[in-house]
């Protein structure tokens, strides 16, 4: 089956606003065996919008429409897609009285043009969002069955995985199974895993498995994709790759499928009843902001304290002024940190500029008994160094947690 994606709107074909929902619809439906064969974007223009939609009519089996639902006069999905399909429009009272209590539930009044979100194509089915006032809807236009959905994120990522993929996998008619499974690594580039992994696949009997790679710094996400006749075909053949890629990528994996390297640590440190506070050197406070959305309570992360100047950071945990910034004052602000807010452990990230685009990155970590530090050679924007600090003291405090090499080298960093 043939899908196209057509994307609407001025700010999208300006630039002003970065198109990350072509991105994530594309995603989800290659995850379930869905390609997009082509993708389309539009300003508010009807004519455009127009022939953009009767040309999809003729080349695409299904076409997502993305955009252009609201109650402005500059979104014109449905009366474009009225002029495309010969429909009439016509107000859906079940839909209006449905944004009227959206509305009153949320103490506002709704105005007038409001209501122009209730008015769809005759014909056409109507696509609940539980989240908003613009409702998705689908109808058939030339060879094509159109499925036009909001532009707000949220609504969208909802309307598209509960609603429009079981619609279309029902219009491809292909009776299979499919599954992905997802490794989240730090410390190993995307050519290093490839070539590691080159000879994975072979280990599936049926050869129906898929490696992809997702490289954003300073993660990687290594992908495996199946679709099978069944349950059991999937099994048989996904998991003896499964088990080859957490072989040759070992330590360096730190979480799967949905999990986060935030949410292994917290986890962990919830499971053995330990805290830990934080002190941060010109990270904007990322370490402990990573942690903090991971524990809302306050209980585990009992505080994170950054700034950009090294002499308030004395100041705060009264240490002693240093005068070659270096790992031994990291390791003295770490344990400092921890007896100072009384925690399990005290972690300190200090970022130290060596030369134009280069630093290095101390990473100290303090219980009861010892202190164990690295040092991280990071060559990069200011952006891109604090990106790789803050995800490398995270992931030594994984591998600290979990009883593994705490100094493992990177491939993120300078040789």
């Amino acid at each position: 089956m043939q899908v196209e994606i057509i994307c609407t709107g001025d700010e999208i074909l300006s630039g002003k606003i970065i198109n990350s929902n072509f991105s994530y619809m594309s995603r989800k439906l290659e995850e379930v065996g869905l390609s997009v064969v082509w993708g389309t974007t539009v300003g508010d223009d009807r004519k455009e919008l127009l022939d953009a939609f009767i040309l999809a009519s003729k080349r695409s089996d299904a076409v997502i429409v993305n955009g252009g639902l609201g109650p402005t006069v500059d979104d014109l999905s449905q009366e474009i897609a009225s002029e495309a399909s010969g429909m009439e429009l016509e107000l859906r009272t079940d839909w209006l009285n449905k944004m009227e209590k959206f509305f009153t539930m949320r103490g506002r009044t709704m105005t007038e043009n409001n209501k122009k979100q209730a008015m769809l194509p005759k014909t056409s089915e109507l696509i609940d969002n539980p989240v908003g006032t613009a409702c998705g809807f689908a109808i058939n236009i030339g060879k094509s069955r159109f499925f036009f959905t909001p532009g707000v994120p949220r609504e969208l990522f909802r309307m598209l995985e509960n609603e429009i993929i079981p619609r279309l996998l029902d219009l491809s008619g292909e009776k299979v199974i499919t599954k992905l499974k997802t490794f989240h690594s730090y410390g190993i580039g995307e050519s290093r895993a490839d070539s590691i992994l080159n000879d994975s696949l072979k280990l599936s009997p049926d050869s129906i498995v898929k490696l992809g790679f997702q490289a954003h710094y300073p993660q990687l996400e290594t992908k495996l994709y199946i679709k099978a006749k069944s349950l059991e075909q999937i099994e048989s053949n996904l998991k003896p790759v499964e088990n080859d890629i957490r072989r040759k990528l070992n330590n360096f994996i730190f979480a799967e499928d949905k999990d986060t390297l935030e949410g292994v640590i917290v986890r962990q440190l919830e499971k053995n009843n330990e805290t830990i506070a934080i002190a941060e050197l010109k990270t904007n406070g990322g370490t402990a902001a990573r942690l903090s959305s991971n524990d809302p309570s306050g209980r585990l992360l009992k505080c994170g304290f950054f700034s950009n100047d090294i002499e308030n950071i004395h100041a705060q945990f009264k240490i002693q002024k240093n005068n070659n910034l270096d790992i031994l004052d990291s390791d003295a602000i770490a344990s400092a940190v921890r007896v100072h807010f009384s925690t399990s452990y005290g972690l300190s990230v200090i970022i130290k500029e060596t030369i134009d685009n280069e630093a290095e990155a101390y990473i100290s970590l303090s219980n009861s008994e010892n202190i164990i530090s690295r040092i991280g050679y990071f060559v990069g924007d200011e952006q891109r160094i604090r990106l790789g600090a803050v995800e490398m003291a995270l992931d030594c405090l994984r591998r600290y947690l979990y009883n593994l090499p705490f100094n493992e080298k990177s491939d993120f960093e300078k040789l």
